[in-house]
């Protein structure tokens, strides 16, 4: 019998805003634990995304994808990625980085620690507005333990644009004040607007820890961006789209796809699927 042989890297995204019930369907965090259990069963192990992304620069996917390997990334960057927190209807709520020190020490390729990359709203306004519109101002948005957790080396903190675009925002950074979609973002001077402000402020809460990740706003990349602005800057090297696909050998370093909890797959035995289709 021919051994099967991984050439595919699935990258699995949650949301730590979505928590409205207990179940596996409502809670990023209870999916999060429990597909963690399944990632184990099946002997796969976590990477950073920066070592995916630096397999796509390089051309070496299918040598990282021969280990088995899987990448893990937050969205939006509420504190919830970092810190517990009292839910008001379902009481203590493991954050995610907690979940991931204690249930997949095992599962990290370096030193058995699991990283995953949370993708950050940058912009301190946009943060502070969203904290009163999308979660009853408790003051939970906030960028206090960003450096904490990254120095931690269980979260790599990197950008999700300076203000996401957001329809909650009554203004945003962008020459025409378009919201709820970054496809908006098609000129020099919005795409640093979004992307270099962002990418230059990160760069100084964070240190030597900064890095050179970007993840694109409701998941799609507008050809301007993937095309022209971010081949010709040397800001971001690498950047991310949703679309629930694998990372293979042809995929393109400023499109770099990912899976969506809830989205892409609704249950242990959906993401186990998943897994399990990257082996041919």
């Amino acid at each position: 019998m021919v051994q099967s042989t991984k050439v595919m890297i699935p990258i699995l995204t949650y949301h730590s805003l979505h928590a409205p019930g207990w179940s596996y369907n409502e809670n990023d965090h209870v999916a999060l634990e429990a597909d963690l259990a399944v990632i184990r069963r099946l002997k796969r192990k976590i990477v950073p995304l920066a070592m995916i992304a630096d397999s796509v620069r390089s051309g070496r996917v299918n040598e990282l994808a021969s280990r088995g390997v899987v990448g893990i990334s937050f969205d939006d960057g509420p504190d919830f990625d970092f810190y517990d927190f009292a839910h008001p209807d379902y009481g203590h709520l493991k954050s995610m980085a907690r979940i991931l020190r204690e249930q997949a020490f095992d599962l990290g390729v370096y030193s058995g620690q699991a990283n995953a990359t949370s993708f950050v709203i940058v912009s301190p306004k946009a943060r502070a507005t969203l904290d009163r519109t999308c979660i009853a101002s408790r003051g939970q948005w906030r960028e206090v333990w960003w450096y904490e957790a990254a120095k931690s080396g269980v979260l790599t903190i990197a950008s999700h644009s300076w203000d996401h675009l957001h329809g909650s925002l009554e203004e945003v950074a962008h020459s025409q004040n378009a919201r709820d979609s970054f496809m908006a973002v098609d000129n020099l001077a919005d795409a640093d607007a979004q992307i270099a402000v962002a990418h230059r402020y990160l760069q100084s809460a964070l240190g030597e820890f900064s890095n050179d990740m970007f993840a694109y706003p409701y998941g799609h990349a507008p050809s301007y961006l993937a095309d022209c602005y971010l081949p010709g800057q040397h800001l971001v090297t690498s950047a991310f789209v949703t679309g629930g696909l694998p990372v293979t050998p042809n995929t393109r370093a400023f499109e770099i796809p990912r899976y969506v909890c809830g989205e892409h797959w609704q249950s242990t035995e959906a993401l186990e699927a998943i897994l399990v289709s990257m082996d041919f």
